[in-house]
């Protein structure tokens, strides 16, 4: 017999004997009431004490159960949040995971086989997002993405282990080994247990006050260890579903071949000093003479850009932007917009940065011009789903030549406009959110000359730096996107490194 058995046998054997002397007395017990005649009277109290201890537990559970929702179907039951630089693609992919974690059920967690099919499941739905032409998109990936994978998984399972189940630090990886291989024994181990806790209960009638109050207790102490269980089952299912969900995202996406040190080479070109994802492209746009380089020139605080009353600017130029607050940033200005033949031009532009200015003079009606090139830019954008669209601001330019023009007198409430300038600049504002398809939030109005003069300036700045974040995330999108087009230049890299060991075994 072996050592564990045995173990088994001598607490059985010890809780039978605790046991006996009680199912013993039991019968002794009823027969003495039934002979003084307090049988019924006890009956009655003992009914009455159970209705008192057990009725506010049963009232309290089942309130507690109409409370909990039917699946974790809401945004706010998701364990952990997307990738913070991912594309609509990777968000819809989110998505498809979410809806299995919703309905996966909580007890998957103690049945292996069961995970593993939740895993294959999510696993599916993701690879047949991102590869829904191939006839077995599951092995969508390449060797080293596999591995990479895998030692992402490790690092990030761990942290969320760490993070969301209580005393995972404490278990040993032999404690759950063993666990496993012992559990039927335990399972059978758990019915004897719960047959001699039966017998027990039975036995406290002796008592009936102590009885009854334990027997609350239990109920009421069980129905909150049930809320617990429950709630961490359900956690665990999820977090299950998410990191696998997650895992399938970065490799189905093709974020594994991605060769970081080529994403740091394209970043070093556009002057980066500092790491992933460096200075923004931010692209200075708008028609011929809106004020595209007065603009340049009022955030640099110098006049770098030339300003004139024909069209100046023939070509790109590109400025440093720093400032103490923000990030660093580079300031693209381009060739104003003369008619619809730029628009495919400046769609590129657009595809290569990472936020837009849009310059619109605000005395200027027709619109027609500028809401082509933003329908234009958005269409590019729209047709490839690996990118975001990059946040648009549009800044409207000499709004001190609006109606009544003499009258300047700075500064205006535009939220509550009093004086017929500040209801000018609100209408100009909301007639140029409107045309455009723009939040009249990211409309700005601004004096841009003469330079000592300048009005609402710090208002660019500050939107700026509300939308860098966002920016940053479609940076990211965009440096990941030219370094997966380079893959032709790493099987150079690897067929020359391929060479050299060759060369090594031949001669050595």
């Amino acid at each position: 017999m072996s050592d564990l058995l045995r173990r088994w046998v001598a607490m059985l054997w010890g809780m039978s004997l605790l046991v006996l002397p009680f199912l013993l007395l039991l019968p002794l017990g009823l027969l003495w009431l039934w002979q003084q005649g307090w049988l019924l009277w006890w009956l009655l109290g003992a009914a009455v004490l159970a209705a008192v201890g057990y009725l506010p537990a049963l009232w309290m559970r089942r309130r507690a159960g109409k409370g909990k929702p039917e699946s974790p179907t809401d945004e706010e039951a998701a364990v952990s949040e997307p990738g913070e630089d991912w594309s609509p693609r990777d968000l819809d992919a989110w998505q498809e995971v979410q809806s299995v974690a919703a309905s996966v059920d909580r007890d998957i967690v103690t049945d292996r086989d069961r995970l593993l099919a939740a895993a294959r499941q999510t696993i599916e739905r993701v690879a047949t997002h991102y590869h829904p032409e191939d006839r077995d998109p599951v092995w969508s990936f390449t060797v080293p993405e596999l591995l990479l994978l895998t030692e992402r998984v490790s690092i990030r399972l761990r942290m969320v282990l760490l993070d969301h189940v209580p005393a995972v630090h404490m278990v040993e990886a032999g404690h759950l080994l063993r666990i496993w291989e012992y559990k039927p024994m335990a399972a059978t181990g758990m019915k004897v247990f719960r047959h001699l806790h039966n017998a027990w209960r039975v036995t406290r009638i002796a008592n009936p006050m102590a009885a009854l109050l334990a027997e609350a207790r239990q109920r009421i102490v069980g129905a909150t260890l049930s809320e617990a269980g429950d709630y961490l089952r359900t956690q665990g299912a999820r977090i299950w579903v998410e990191e696998v969900g997650r895992a399938a995202i970065e490799l189905y996406s093709g974020r594994l071949r991605l060769d970081t040190d080529e994403i740091r080479k394209l970043a070093a070109r556009e002057e980066a000093e500092s790491v992933l994802p460096g200075p923004l492209r931010i692209l200075i746009a708008g028609r011929v003479n809106a004020g595209k380089s007065s603009l340049v020139n009022a955030l640099l605080g110098e006049p770098a850009a030339g300003v004139a009353a024909s069209r100046l600017t023939t070509r790109d130029s590109s400025y440093r932007l720093r400032r103490d607050d923000l990030p660093e940033g580079l300031l693209v200005d381009t060739p104003g917009l003369g008619a619809p033949d730029d628009f495919e031009r400046l769609a590129e532009r657009a595809w290569d940065s990472d936020l837009l200015l849009w310059v619109i003079p605000a005395d200027a009606p027709a619109r027609a011009l500028d809401r082509g090139a933003m329908e234009v830019i958005r269409g590019r954008f729209s047709a490839d789903p690996r990118r975001s669209l990059i946040p648009i601001l549009v800044v409207l330019a000499g709004i001190d030549r609006l109606p009544p023009a003499q009258e300047w007198e700075p500064p205006y409430d535009i939220d509550q406009p009093a004086g017929p300038k500040a209801r000018s600049i609100r209408a100009a504002i909301d007639t140029t959110a409107g045309e455009l398809g723009i939040d009249v939030q990211d409309v700005i109005a601004v004096r841009l000359d003469p330079p000592d003069q300048l009005y609402n300036i710090d208002l660019v700045w500050a939107l700026l730096g509300a939308r860098y974040q966002e920016a940053r995330r479609c940076r990211a999108q965009r440096l990941q996107l030219q370094a997966s087009s380079r893959d032709w230049k790493r099987l150079l890299h690897q067929a020359a490194g391929a060479g050299r060991l060759l060369k090594r075994r031949v001669i050595g």
